[in-house]
């Protein structure tokens, strides 16, 4: 234990300055999954272990910062007491992503002293993953799912953690252990068949499942074979998966978590299968609902600058044939 607290102490010093100026960053992908979370089971609560994981559950933000002065207090008396360590730790996670590292390391202090509580596992999975420690995260999601092996949202977020990490194998296996307790859930089916693909396992069976249930299914298969497709370099294939996703229903796509993605893969798709004006259409739609999207401002600009070159090129047309443009 002492080996592992002072490694994992040391990773955190080292990328702990970078994480103060710019928690933003992979903070946005913990988020991320913890709305995919969400997005799945909602109606799906599943046997886990209940314990505070959201600001609902938490004591108010005044209360916490009052009981972490009464802990400080109290540990300058007993600065060993595990119990008042994994107390401010839990407090501290509960403060926010600027709090994370103080709050590792209490819970690590905490650990190493003796305490041991599954919830503790959870806490230091989830912020070890937002400080960008992913091998330590899935490490802390293990030990949980070892104690709980049914919290279902707890394998999801390893299972998401395995996906964007590349351990496609991991992805899998968890993916497959969440389709048999939810064997008809479209988000874990879209989610298995992305990461058979990434592990090159075939993947037909879980796209087939999924355009079978119906009409949110048909929006994330289209929306799993466009992704497909485009990272395949298939343009033409990826610009008609991505175009019937993006266009279809909006009650197809109800809780979709990032329409920004979607939108972006369709309007680059659109733009290298030269079909200019439906890209043009997306990427209004793209940079409007998130006007920070670097990328895609990038490649409107260079759509607009192409539409006012062949609006100016067809008015130059129709001046020479003695006619306005039509």
């Amino acid at each position: 234990m002492k080996v592992s607290y002072e490694r994992r102490l040391s990773s955190l010093r080292t990328g702990g300055s970078k994480f103060l100026l710019s928690y933003g960053v992979p903070l946005g992908l913990c988020l991320l999954l913890a709305a995919a979370a969400l997005y799945i089971f909602t109606t799906h609560n599943g046997e886990g272990s209940s314990f505070p994981r959201s600001s609902r559950e938490f004591i108010t933000a005044a209360k916490a910062q009052r009981r972490l002065v009464e802990i400080n207090s109290l540990l300058g008396a007993d600065p060993a007491n595990m119990r008042l360590l994994a107390e401010s730790g839990r407090l501290k996670y509960q403060l926010g992503p600027e709090f994370y590292i103080e709050a590792i390391s209490d819970l690590e202090r905490a650990r190493a002293l003796g305490f041991a509580e599954v919830s503790s596992f959870y806490y230091l999975g989830s912020m070890y993953q937002a400080v960008g420690l992913y091998e330590f995260a899935a490490q802390e999601y293990r030990k949980f799912l070892n104690n709980s092996p049914q919290d279902l949202e707890a394998r999801l977020l390893l299972a998401k953690l395995c996906y964007s990490s590349g351990d496609f194998p991991c992805a899998v296996r968890e993916y497959e252990t969440l389709r048999e307790k939810l064997p008809s859930d479209v988000v874990v089916l879209e989610n298995l068949a992305l990461a058979r693909w990434k592990n090159k396992q075939d993947y037909a069976a879980a796209l087939l499942k999924l355009r079978e249930s119906g009409a949110p299914g048909l929006f994330l298969a289209d929306y799993a074979e466009g992704r497909i497709s485009y990272e395949l370099k298939d343009y033409v294939k990826a610009a008609a998966f991505l175009r019937k996703a993006a266009d279809g229903p909006a009650s197809a796509a109800a809780g979709f978590p990032d329409r920004a993605a979607l939108l972006w893969l369709a309007g680059d798709a659109a733009y290298r299968n030269k079909e200019t004006d439906a890209a043009y259409g997306y990427l209004r739609e793209l940079v409007a609902l998130k006007p920070e999207h670097g990328e895609g401002k990038i490649l409107l600009a260079k759509i607009e600058k192409i539409r006012k070159a062949a609006e100016k090129s067809k008015a130059q047309s129709a001046a020479k044939r003695g006619g306005a443009p039509k």
